[in-house]
């Protein structure tokens, strides 16, 4: 049976963002705490530590019909989040969703080099701010992020 390219083109975007890094041409080093699963439970850790990138799955795209093969639209969110006050948190947010958009940048009509064989590409939504509040010290930054995966249907025996 072939891999699984749902799966493999989640983990290749959780390897992506664990590369964010002043080593790689990033501004943070964010990358060095990447987490999964839903983002309120993940911040209820008590060995979290900031700055944070959790990759939540998200509704995704409908899919659209190819010849023999269907083109999916994997959902995820990407969201960052730091943790330096209620007051100066502008600059450090910005920072981090920076580069978490340069990590995840489509470029037109190109695979990104990053993901692999069968995923075909990758589309953004708009990023949306929350600063501190309701109990909560950390801003954050949620972008949606799509995954462009063709599955090939299987011939009937």
């Amino acid at each position: 049976m072939d891999k699984n390219l749902i799966t493999e083109g989640r983990k290749a975007l959780v390897s992506r963002l664990e590369a964010i890094s002043p080593a790689n041409g990033f501004s943070t080093n964010a990358g060095s705490n990447v987490r999964t699963g839903w983002f309120n439970e993940v911040l209820k850790s008590a060995e979290v530590g900031f700055p944070l990138i959790v990759l939540q799955k998200a509704p995704g795209k409908p899919p659209t019909p190819g010849a023999f093969a269907l083109k999916l639209f994997s959902g995820f969110h990407v969201i960052g989040a730091v943790d330096v006050g209620v007051d100066d948190y502008d600059d450090a947010l910005e920072e981090l969703e920076r580069d978490l958009l340069l990590a995840v940048m489509p470029c037109e009509g190109i695979r990104p080099s990053w993901l692999p064989l069968g995923c075909t590409g990758i589309s953004l939504g708009a990023p949306t701010s929350f600063p501190p509040g309701n109990g909560e010290s950390a801003a954050s930054v949620i972008i949606p992020v799509y995954l462009h995966t063709t599955i090939q249907g299987i011939l009937p025996p």
